[in-house]
């Protein structure tokens, strides 16, 4: 005990009383006053409230007042240290309740008296990192922004592997990165888990385990809405309905649909008009992923109606249908590729290579390098290869009696291959120049029983025609299109079809 303590202890003997009160009447926090063995504290914490009072009143300098205290042998009377003016309102029964209660916060199950901590810290949080991946970035480097070093990165890609390659990270996608406290300090922190959005439906998820990092792919659930589109055609389909708010995809379905019966090169017209009601898919958490299937469409050709509807049988065959149930699917499309232009008909023509007049055996389809080309019907592959003038060139065989072939292909289409079997629609090739041909087109024919024929005036076979319960089905199924096409689109002009 230093000398100073000594002084202050002979001078005020009764420091438990004297602490006391000055915790009571000053805010002074009781074990600021004492120490573990109820001696006087030489310096105490002061409050705001109560800094008034050390101008007055200082422990250190020795020059209290002996009027300061006016106590009686067990300090029944105390006076305020500020004004020395007794306080004759206090109550000392309550003094007495209060002191007892400080002590009891400070007395364990045995009743020995304990020094309890001011302030317990609150224990570490996790802590939470977004990083977005630049143009030029690699899934290490995002990483190693996030903090992580080249081991921990290394043992990441290797795990995301399983599910995703790295080497697809393109600029824009999110990566989240959680870490945890290792101690309740927070002295330092380990990733605890990493995720990255691959697309809008799946995320790819990091894990910490006990034998490194766990991979796994979580796919989100999607909600499919109905959605609808009006345009009217003034200069071309595709432009008209991207004025009119309808995807570009939803168009081109519109088109694969129709393509069996109409040339929409040719037999499209200003003032025509299009309507569709067509699927819109999104994520659980409202972000749009796709477009779906077209469910209703209807085409105004020169004040023609022509409407579809999507319909699945009882076998799962899924078609599109007229309003009697005939199938729009026909024995061959009418055209096999998308938004080209019909630069050459079936007949004599001048021949652009070889200068003379010469009988052109099929269609001419004037399109850009790379365009899809479509197989007209379901059939077998005759031929893929490279096959003189023609360029390279596909045949495909429909039944014994029916062909088509494609020319000045600039390539052919995924694994087709002489034999292959391929459906109506399937991608064969692609529009290209090679072969004796001026620029990129396709060359398209329709052979019977070995001759080429006009594509545009041959006579097919028709596609499949609802009857019985199917077409009972179809038709209540037609009738339920309608209705929420017309609360959806507010059109009131649809009328139900008519019982057949």
């Amino acid at each position: 005990m230093t000398t100073m303590s000594k002084a202050i202890e002979k001078r005020f003997p009764k420091a438990q009383e004297i602490a006391e009160f000055l915790s009571n009447t000053m805010n002074f926090k009781h074990r600021h006053l004492l120490t573990r063995d109820g001696r006087l504290r030489l310096r105490v914490v002061v409050p705001v409230s109560a800094a008034a009072f050390v101008g007055v009143f200082t422990l250190a300098s020795f020059s209290m007042d002996s009027q300061a205290f006016q106590m009686g042998p067990d300090i029944s009377e105390p006076r305020s240290l500020i004004s020395g003016q007794a306080h004759d309102d206090m109550n000392m029964a309550d003094l007495s309740n209060a002191r007892e209660k400080r002590l009891e916060r400070y007395e364990n199950h045995e009743g020995k008296v304990e020094e309890v901590a001011l302030f317990q810290p609150e224990p570490a949080k996790p802590r939470e990192k977004s990083l977005v991946v630049g143009a030029g970035d690699t899934l290490g480097a995002v990483m190693q922004r996030a903090g992580l070093g080249a081991s921990e990165v290394y043992k990441l890609v290797q795990s995301m592997e399983e599910h995703y390659d790295p080497r697809r990270i393109r600029p824009g996608q999110k990566l989240e990165f959680r870490f945890d406290p290792v101690d309740e300090a927070g002295s330092a922190y380990d990733l605890a888990q990493m995720t990255m959005a691959v697309d809008p439906l799946h995320v790819v998820s990091l894990t910490r385990g006990d034998d490194g990092f766990e991979s796994v792919m979580i796919e989100k659930e999607t909600v499919t809405k109905m959605n609808t589109g009006k345009a009217n055609i003034e200069v071309s389909l595709y432009g008209s309905a991207e004025k009119a708010g309808i995807p570009s995809g939803v168009i081109a379905q519109a088109i694969h649909i129709y393509s069996w019966d109409v040339d929409f090169q040719r037999d499209v017209r200003k003032g025509d008009l299009i309507e569709v009601m067509y699927e819109e898919v999104f994520s659980e958490d409202g972000e749009k992923v796709k477009n779906g299937n077209i469910v209703y469409a209807r085409l105004n050709i020169n004040g023609q109606d022509i409407p579809v509807y999507r319909y699945e049988m009882k076998n799962g065959d899924v078609d599109y249908f007229d309003e009697k149930g005939a199938s729009m699917r026909k024995a061959l499309m009418k055209t096999p590729i998308d938004g080209a232009r019909l630069s050459s008909g079936f007949g004599m023509r001048h021949h652009p290579v070889l200068g003379y007049d010469k009988m052109h055996k099929g269609l001419d389809f004037a399109a850009a390098t790379g365009t899809p080309i479509y197989a007209a019907g379901d059939g077998t592959i005759e031929r893929a290869n490279r096959n003189g003038g023609y360029g390279n060139y596909v045949r495909i065989r429909h039944n014994s009696n029916l062909k088509t072939a494609y020319a000045h292909m600039h390539k052919f289409g995924k694994g087709i291959s002489a034999g292959k079997r391929v459906k109506q629609g399937d991608i064969i090739g692609y529009v290209g120049t090679t072969g004796r041909s001026t620029g990129p087109h396709l060359h398209y024919e329709v052979l019977m029983n070995g001759a080429q024929v006009n594509p545009k005036t041959v006579k097919l076979p028709q596609g499949e025609t609802l009857v019985g319960e199917e077409l009972k089905n179809f038709k209540a199924q037609v009738a339920s299109i309608r209705g929420e096409f017309v609360k959806l689109s507010g059109n009131p002009k649809l009328a139900l079809l008519e019982d057949q």
